[in-house]
Order: C-alpha cells, then structure tokens, then sequence
C-alpha cells in the first residue's frame, strides 16, 4: 500500500513514430499511472498502489501508426503479514523466593522465520539476572533469577523480525514469607503479619528484607529476645525516633544499604550493643542516636580505620567506649561533632589533633572522668558545653588559632585551676567558666564582651586581668568570686557593669577594700565615679 515502482520498456521494431499509453484495465483510483517516455525505444511507467483492494492490469499499448500491440502489466498489493505476537506459558507475573530461579517458556506467532527475541530487566541492579534461550524462531525459554531485590520489577521482552517490532513485560517480585530466621516483607508494614501466629520469644538473631516502614520497625521493637538483626537487603530510608529505644537485647545490627537517616535516640540506651555497620548512604545520624551503648566497633565506609569512630565527611559524630579510657582522634577528623563524647564517663585522656578545626556542641559534656585534654594547634572554635561537667579537668591549653569558645564551654568543670584564653577570642560567653576552680584569669585586650555569669562561683579566684577591649560585663559575671583580691582593668573607660549583679556576692560577702582594683593612668576618678566600679575602694592607677 502506498508502493511505487517503476517500471522500465524497451520497445523492438516499428518505426521512429511510437506513441506509448498506459492505463488500468479495471478504472478505479486503487493506482496512479505516469508513462515517461525517454526515446521512442525507451522509458518507463510509473505505477503507484494506493488502497487496491483486488487484483488488476496496466493495460499498455504501443503504436507507430502503422502497427499496434497491447501488452498487460498484474499488479496486486502483498498479502498483510500476521500480526507479530508473543505470548508466555507460565503468565505475566510471577512472585519468587530468596534466590530462585523461574523458568518462562515462550510462543511466538506472526512475523516471519526472523524474529530475534531480547530480554532485559525495566530497572536494571544486581537483584535479577535473566537469560534467553532461543529452541527455534517461534519458541523458546526465558531463565529468571531472584537474588535479593528490595522492590519489585519487570522484565522486559522485546520480539523483531525485521519489519515488525513488539514488546511484551513479566511482572516480578519477591514473595512474602518467614522461615524462622528471615523476613521476606514484601508490603511495607506487613512484617507483623508474617510473624503472627509464631512464638517471637524464640527469635534471638533475624535477617529482614524487602520493603519497610514505621510500622516494621515497631514489630522488630516487640521481639524481646531480638539480640542479631540484619537488615542490610531491607528497603528503608529513615529510622525513626528511638527506633530501638532500650532495645536492652541487642547486640549487632546491620542497618539498610538504602538508609539516609538514623533518627535522634535510635539506639540510646541499648546497653548490650557491641557493633554497628552504618550503610554508605547515610546522610544524617540524630543527636544521641548511640547514646547509652556499649559499643565497641562501627562498620561500614564511615568507619574509622580502628572502627572506634564514625566519621562523616570529616566529622567525628560517635566513638565506640567500650574498653576505651584513653584515645588519640585519627588526624581524618576535621570536627569533633555534637555530643561526639557525650557522658562518656570512663573516659580519662583524650587527644584531638591538628587536623580538627572545630569542637562542636556538648562533645565531651559529663565526661566525669576526663583528667587530660590535649587540642590541636588548628582547632579555632569551641562549642556550646564542649567540656561542660566534665568535673576531674584541671588543665587546658586552649590554642593561640581559637576565636570563639561557645556558653557553659568548661562551666562545672570544677577541677580547672588553670586556664589560658588565646588573644583571637573575642567575647567571653555565657557562663562559660562557671564553677571552675581557677586561681587567675587573663582575659585578652580581644575581647569586647563578658557575657552573664562567665565565671559565677569561681570562688578560688584570686586575681583577675580585664583586657583593654572590654566595653560590657553581664549580669553575675564574677558572682560569689569570694576569693577575688586584685582586679586588673586595662579599660580607660570603665566598662560597663549591670548594677548590683556583675560582681553580686562579691560586694556583700567580701569587704571591698581588701580587692585592689588596677586601672590605668588617669583613669581612677572615672572609675571612682562608675556605677559599681565605685564600690572598690582601693583604685591603684598604674601602667599596663
């Protein structure tokens, strides 16, 4: 249909006066003719189907006006081929086990004795492997495997023949089961369907696979002897808010190698767990996520080389206790994360190298034990409560680099005598030394602000240098320094004090006269003069 072919005459004897006409036998507008004579011996005719539905002739008629001949040209469309087909014995759905392989017997109809047949997976991984085995042009057999796919698939079957092309899908998934010791969940939140009827005080160890959600994780927090689970080939990408909160029983786990996100307090307080192996494709870990464990080891790519710490694009953000009183950081660490070291109690020593730029929030708060820090010459900030609580520090050289120490940064550590503030810092935060047992403080000429309660209740304080920067000290700053005896104030211009509260429990529990209060040359009327500064009655001008 729609066919032109072109056919070439030659015509023999006569004379030079030959007049060449075609036409249809049986008029109709099933074909077009166009004769194109070249010579009066040669040309061609021009024949094009259009929608035949019979059989014809080109009636062709040659004369040179003495003789006449008529020759007949059949023309007739090609029968329609059959349409190409193929069709599958065992149907177009199939469910598997773990590892099993399903054999698909194929028929093929239509087309001609060329037909190719290709068979791919529509989602192409690890989890199918699939095989064609041609026995003839319209047969053959399709080998399916099933290692272990999280979600389900199509194989897709495609048949050519050269003219005609098909496609044709065979669903595949995972069938739903439970053996004992594995969990096939083929419909997310139907994990406890699978064990219902089952005595679940018997499971201790448990390898979960397919596809999860909340409500799996919830049924897993309900085995109570649970201690081995695996759920590396399960299909999950967040685990909830204290997913397996007290999971008391616990003691190795394998999270999912499609997880992103481990909620805050996933694991806290699952004090028998040992090991942990953390997929490559996690993202984020909630804060106290391992809080409580007794952990020993982390596996996976965030694993440090000890596996003691679990380190995310240079962030240290938990280490593994157990057996652990002392621990140098490994140099690929360039920040010790939020709550890294938190409550780590049997911790004593702790060494952070010059690789790490950043101590963040709460890393070593209540570390109880923690006599000795040593910090890297790199490191330029110190979080929030980085060392709060941690009540046996009785030193710290914090580096010359450091620019910014964070509020309560060493507040109840009530051990530290001694304390160097580098010359970068540039405001002392809020009660950042609280309760602290220093003997003298030198707080730089960097520093502009000495925020609330910054050394509350340091009462072995003797000795105090204010450096020259310093425009405003807060409410409770000194409060109950009851030990004070020399203040040094670079400040020409009295810094600003919160009447009554800076140096509260200073003035009505000490007599002010045994403090000497230094300023600078020419500066003592102001400060005699000064909202609270004139409390001090000893002001001694010198140089500084």
């Amino acid at each position: 249909v729609d066919e032109t072919k072109i056919v070439h005459y030659t015509i023999t004897g006569g004379s030079d006066n030959n007049v060449v006409k075609a036409e249809m036998q049986n008029l109709d507008d099933a074909y077009t003719l166009k004769t194109m004579p070249a010579s009066t011996t040669e040309g061609t005719i021009a024949i094009t189907a259009k929608t035949p539905e019979t059989e014809n002739c080109v009636v062709v008629t040659v004369s040179d006006g003495s003789q006449t001949i008529m020759a007949a040209i059949a023309v007739s469309t090609k029968p329609a081929p059959e349409e190409l087909a193929i069709t599958f014995a065992e149907g177009n759905s199939l469910q598997f086990d773990i590892n099993e392989t399903k054999t698909v017997h194929y028929t093929i109809t239509g087309g001609s004795d060329k037909t190719v047949v290709k068979a791919e997976m529509q989602t192409p991984d690890d989890a199918y492997t699939v095989k064609t085995t041609p026995t003839s042009t319209t047969e053959g057999t399709i080998a399916i495997t099933a290692k272990i796919p999280l979600n389900d698939n199509c194989v897709i079957v495609t048949v050519s023949d050269g003219d005609q092309s098909i496609t044709a899908e065979i669903a595949v998934a995972l069938k739903p089961s439970f053996d004992d010791k594995t969990a096939v969940v083929v419909t997310p939140g139907t994990l406890a369907e699978l064990l219902a009827g089952y005595d679940t005080t018997k499971i201790k160890e448990l390898t979960v696979i397919g596809n999860l959600n909340d409500e799996d994780i919830a049924a897993l927090i309900k085995l109570p002897n649970l201690a081995v689970l695996d759920m590396e080939n399960a299909n999950l990408e967040v685990l909830p808010y204290r997913a397996f909160y007290q999971k008391t029983r616990l003691t190795s786990v394998k999270l999912p190698k499609t997880l992103k996100t481990i909620g805050e307090q996933a694991f806290c307080h699952c004090t028998s767990l040992k090991s942990i192996t953390i997929p490559d494709s996690v993202t984020s870990i909630g804060g106290s996520a391992f809080y409580g464990c007794s952990l020993s080891a982390f596996y996976g790519k965030f694993a440090s080389s000890d596996n003691r710490c679990l380190i995310i694009n240079g962030t240290l953000n938990f280490y593994a206790p157990a057996g652990l009183t002392s621990y140098t950081i490994p140099d690929s660490v360039t920040k010790i994360g939020s709550k890294a070291f938190y409550l780590l109690i049997g911790l004593t020593s702790i060494t952070i190298p010059d690789s790490v730029t950043e101590i963040g929030d709460q890393a070593f708060e209540c570390c109880y034990s923690l006599t000795s820090v040593t910090i890297g010459n790199s490191v330029t900030s110190i979080g929030y409560s980085a060392f709060n609580r941690c009540e046996s520090l009785t030193s710290v050289t914090i580096p010359d680099g450091v620019t910014s120490i964070g509020h309560t940064a060493f507040c109840g550590c009530y051990s530290l005598t001694s304390i160097t503030i580098p010359d970068g810092v540039t405001s002392i935060g809020y009660n950042t030394f609280g309760g602290c047992k220093l003997t003298s403080i030198t707080i730089p000429d960097s520093v502009t602000e000495i925020l609330q309660r910054a050394f509350d209740n340091c009462s072995s304080l003797t000795s105090v240098t204010i450096g020259n920067s310093v425009t405003w000290i807060g409410d409770e700053a000194f409060q109950k320094c009851s030990g004070l005896k020399t203040i040094y104030c670079k400040a020409k211009t009295p810094p600003r004090v919160d009447t009554g509260y800076s140096f509260r429990g200073v003035f009505e529990d000490v007599n002010t006269s045994l403090i000497s209060l230094y300023v600078p040359t020419g500066c003592k009327a102001a400060y005699a003069a000064a909202d609270e500064w004139k409390k001090f009655t000893t002001i001694i001008e010198t140089e500084f």
